[in-house]
């Protein structure tokens, strides 16, 4: 009989308040809060044991083939391995639907998939809770800026809440959002992806001080109220608070934004959108905006035809992290 395949699909994640406080920077002194959803877009793992050789074997942009786990120049596969316990004799594969550094939580959902695809591996099944939490060691042992945020969302899917204590306790519970407000999300939400890929460590590292510890204060009232806005039904306000954040995270870097993504922002206010932002730490990745109406979204899309951007179908994943073993 061939070897089985593992396949591990993580999804992403839009963050849709309180953006940043997931951070152990601010969440150790206030604590934090995240309001978040994943969507239809994934990274998928392969894993399988190699055939012909005892070696490690890693593809993704590059393609790396080392005798042993401890050589590798993919951090995350790397550390996983090391976590995981396993030296040598495997093979994996990652294909994502989007680069790193574009904003939507890349390195927490492919390492919440490589620990549930290396679990199964092994012959044991990770829960997402758990894989959650393993993830976020794992980021930390990397010493890479990454909050809660990603790993949690990205592993239980659909709409999440996280309340962080000060001792990074995580209380993950779930929005009663009516099935109507959901649609009515998807239908006047506008997704872009304006091709710009940043290094997030740069920007996240720059939000330590204490001017930025206090904008986030702001960040997570509004997060809060957006989390109302929505188990309320009141999609415009959560436009509009939308804005309203995104002035605020343009405070918190200068190179939050740049001339042309201002010059975006600008045209799709014009338009009709009620308000938007950069997903994740800001300078390039995912644009979202929301609109009242089907005829603003109408209006919004045809101004931002003058822009290089690729519009996304947008839909929530319910899901979350999810493993499966392939037998061919």
């Amino acid at each position: 009989m061939n070897s089985p395949i593992i396949l591990s699909r993580t999804p992403f994640r839009i963050s849709l308040g309180g953006g940043s406080t997931d951070m152990p920077s601010y969440y150790q002194k206030y604590g934090g809060f995240i309001f978040a959803a994943t969507i239809n877009m994934y990274v998928d793992i392969f894993i399988k044991k190699p055939v012909s050789d005892d070696y490690v074997h890693m593809h993704y942009t590059q393609y790396e083939y080392e005798s042993s786990a401890g050589s590798l120049k993919h951090i995350l596969g790397k550390e996983a391995l090391k976590m995981m316990g396993i030296q040598n004799k495997i093979a994996v594969s990652f294909k994502a639907d989007t680069p790193a550094g574009t904003g939507l939580g890349s390195s927490g959902a492919c390492s919440v998939g490589l620990l549930k695809g290396l679990s199964l591996y092994k012959g044991a099944e990770m829960n997402n809770l758990e894989a959650a939490e393993q993830s976020f060691l794992m980021t930390q042992n990397l010493d890479l800026p990454d909050g809660k945020q990603d790993p949690y969302v990205c592993a239980l899917g659909g709409f999440v809440v996280l309340d962080i204590d000060k001792d990074g306790k995580v209380s993950v519970s779930r929005p009663v959002i009516a099935p109507e407000t959901i649609d009515t999300f998807l239908l006047n939400t506008l997704f872009y992806y304006t091709g710009i890929r940043r290094n997030s460590k740069s920007l996240l590292d720059a939000q330590d001080h204490q001017r930025v510890l206090e904008l986030k204060h702001k960040t997570k009232k509004i997060g809060q109220e957006i989390l109302g806005a929505f188990t309320r039904g009141d999609l415009d306000t959560f436009g509009a608070l939308m804005d309203e954040h995104w002035n605020i995270k343009k405070e918190m870097s200068v190179n939050m934004t740049n001339a042309w993504l201002d010059d975006v922002y600008a045209s799709a206010k014009r338009a009709g959108a009620l308000g938007g932002k950069i997903m994740g730490a800001g300078g390039g990745g995912y644009f979202m905006f929301y609109c009242r109406s089907e005829s603003d979204k109408r209006s919004v899309q045809s101004a931002l035809k003058n822009f290089d951007l690729r519009e996304m179908n947008l839909q929530i994943d319910e899901m979350g992290a999810r493993a499966t073993v392939i037998n061919l």
